[in-house]
């Protein structure tokens, strides 16, 4: 059988949703994508098609590795926004062979490192990864669960975001947001955004998005912690999704405080992500 590596283009976006949704089936968390799904996935990834890759046996895209580009701290990063291989074409170590093909690509255009995101279980995607130069950067949790009632003094005014100041809200960091929940990506999906104020001074926020249920950021300016600020963006959280079960991916598992947070306010840490990178 003939096989043969290649950049992808648009033409091979509906092949490629197939092979996604093939190759995810019997993943550790399964998921299947509609083309506006996918579509979303390439804007808010800044997944550039150019840059990413698909292996072809006998005409027949059995394998792919999609790559965001952003251009952070005067480095050109790229991001694998998702490699999978379908079921009858693993073990034949496909994945080196597309690193293989694209590195030399990727350090032509100036590419400083490469960052991915693998499950902590998938041992053998991580020894896959290690093998191809990648190390293990930090720990990304993950959590879900239905919002719990608490009752706690209303110290704040919530109020609708409709501008993100993120001068502003970069100052309540501890840590920095993974590659799907930076500032590129939330200018792309532009979730719905909450602020807490104190008088007329803006003390907390929280982003996330309603349809797929899913919290993106929460962060308290630190001088304002522990007084109940962010209870109560949950609390009005909750109050849009009611019962609903919602999810919070990639917090840093050095955030300690905000791990102890997200466990009080009902949601449980699940399935666990290893952040790794490899320098050009």
């Amino acid at each position: 059988m003939s096989t043969r590596i290649r950049q992808l283009t648009q033409s091979d976006l509906p092949e490629l949703l197939q092979t996604i949704n093939r190759a995810f089936v019997d993943y550790i968390v399964p998921f299947q994508l509609d083309m506006e799904q996918l579509r979303q996935k390439i804007r808010a990834e800044d997944i550039d098609l150019a840059w990413s890759v698909g292996t072809f046996i006998a005409g027949e895209l059995v394998a792919f590795m999609l790559h965001g580009v952003r251009e952070l701290n005067h480095q050109r990063v790229v991001y694998n926004g998702g490699t999978g291989v379908l079921p009858g074409f693993r073990g034949l170590g496909l994945v080196g062979k597309m690193y293989d093909y694209v590195v030399p690509f990727l350090n032509q255009h100036r590419v400083k490192r490469i960052v991915l995101e693998a499950i902590e279980s998938n041992q053998s995607a991580i020894r896959a990864y290690q093998k191809s130069g990648f190390s293990i950067n930090r720990k990304l949790l993950c959590f879900s669960g239905v919002i719990q009632s608490e009752k706690v003094e209303n110290v704040v005014s919530i109020r609708s975001l409709s501008d993100v100041p993120w001068t502003v809200l970069q100052r309540f960091w501890d840590i920095l947001p993974s590659w799907q929940s930076a500032l590129e990506s939330m200018d792309t999906l532009q979730p719905k955004a909450l602020g807490a104020y104190i008088d007329s001074k803006l003390v907390g926020y929280v982003l996330f998005n309603l349809v797929n249920k899913r919290i993106y950021h929460i962060a308290v300016a630190p001088e304002f912690r522990r007084q109940g600020v962010g209870t109560l963006l949950f609390q009005a959280l909750k109050n849009e999704t009611t019962t609903e079960i919602i999810q919070f991916n990639n917090v840093d598992a050095e955030a300690n405080d905000v791990k102890l947070f997200l466990e009080k306010q009902g949601l449980a840490n699940g399935i666990n992500q290893l952040e790794m990178t490899k320098v050009l």
